[in-house]
């Protein structure tokens, strides 16, 4: 029993840091509630072990030393200080990965895929076990046991808050921020700032930057010689897109360079309802708004902004769009058409299903249903002149 009280105590404290002192004194409180319950143990007496021997005592209220209790106490001191141990361990283990990943909150770490559980995946931090929730990871994450990660560590929990004390994510937004940051320096340094960051994980992320000093392009720098930094930050997000876009204070200049890589003609503001309008070519509709209105979207959450897209040929100046008047569509479904270039009746007339079909919650017999209408509408008001 003494040597492996003595042994125990020094692989805990040496190998996994918990302090001796912790664990004589939890089992100290252990045995003692044990041998009351069981022996009978008066409430003056008190039990002290002496971690260097491994010796247990019993001592009375003169702190002079007792006789044991008349039973096989040394078999139930045993196997009370393995459960004593055991437990005091484990919450003591629990604190020590709070206290040393509290700090890493927010920041990426690396890891390596421990083992999985359903859709989770369960992944080794070091010291710890962590949980990459199903939600977390990318359409694209296939992981295999033992593969090296990086993750966003998204939350560190206080012990005893379920099983897993370190939640991660590779889908949050800072995931990208904080892999940007670390591959370029010149964020660190204060010179470059990011001033906007949207995503859609898995699919595209829009990055607006603003540099310090003018002779430092922010774009081209965190871009790297050759594509070398965003490259590398593209690998580890399995192919995601990155754009990194020049940040500017002026909101009409920065809503055009966010609709990149479609080249923006005008802005036209609402600042009371913070909308803006963009008009564009012709040619460059479909670039602005992206796949299933992607480009536009997140424009719209990089900016802060509601953004309608306007070909320069159909814009009127007109505050609600001309697809309104038709049966049917609503003022809602009406803007929805517009942000995705179809604002005009003819142009909706023109459509082809398949690219309108393309606008969320527009299914193929809706839109079938909507260019019929237009064709219709436009075909009696030729009948009228």
């Amino acid at each position: 029993m003494k040597r492996e009280l003595i042994a125990l105590f020094e692989y805990w404290e040496k190998e996994r840091g918990i302090e001796k002192s912790y664990l004589v004194e939890s089992l100290e409180k252990g045995l003692l509630s044990v041998y009351r319950k069981k022996a009978g143990l008066p409430k003056n007496i008190k039990i002290k072990i002496i971690p260097e021997s491994g010796d247990i005592k019993f001592i009375n209220e003169k702190g002079e030393e007792v006789p044991p209790p008349t039973f096989p106490w040394e078999r139930i001191a045993a196997q009370t200080a393995k459960q004593v141990i055991i437990q005091k361990i484990r919450e003591a283990e629990k604190n020590t990965v709070y206290q040393e990943f509290k700090d890493l909150e927010g920041e990426v770490v690396s890891g390596r895929v421990e083992r999985f559980e359903n859709e989770n995946v369960v992944i080794n931090v070091g010291k710890t076990e962590a949980l990459l929730p199903h939600h977390h990871k990318l359409p694209s994450d296939h992981f295999k046991v033992g593969d090296p990660v990086k993750v966003y560590l998204l939350e560190v929990r206080k012990p005893n808050r379920g099983n897993y004390q370190l939640i991660l994510s590779r889908t949050h937004p800072n995931f990208v921020r904080k892999l940007l940051e670390n591959e370029v320096p010149e964020i660190g340094e204060g010179i470059i700032e990011i001033k906007a960051l949207a995503r859609f994980p898995g699919d595209l992320t829009k990055i607006g930057v603003y540099s310090k000093n003018e002779k430092v392009d922010p774009v081209g720098t965190c871009i790297g010689d050759k594509a070398s930094r965003i490259k590398s930050i593209i690998k580890e997000l399995r192919g995601e897109k990155i754009e990194i876009i020049p940040w500017s204070p002026d909101i009409s200049e920065f809503i055009k360079n966010s609709l990149s890589p479609a080249k923006c003609e005008k802005v036209i503001l609402n600042k009371e309802k913070k909308e803006a309008i963009a008009i564009v070519s012709d040619d460059q509709l479909f670039l602005a708004i992206g796949k299933r209105g992607q480009n536009v979207r997140l424009a719209s959450k990089l900016t802060g902004w509601n953004i309608r897209v306007y070909r320069e040929s159909e814009y009127t100046g007109e505050e609600k769009p001309a697809v309104s008047v038709i049966e049917g569509i609503d003022e809602k479904l009406a803007k929805k058409l517009a942000e995705f270039g179809y604002s005009s009746i003819k142009s909706l007339a023109e459509a082809k299903v398949e690219q309108l079909a393309k606008i969320p919650d527009i299914e193929e017999q809706k839109a079938q249903e909507l260019i019929e209408k237009a064709k219709n509408y436009l075909k009696r008001e030729s009948e009228k002149k």
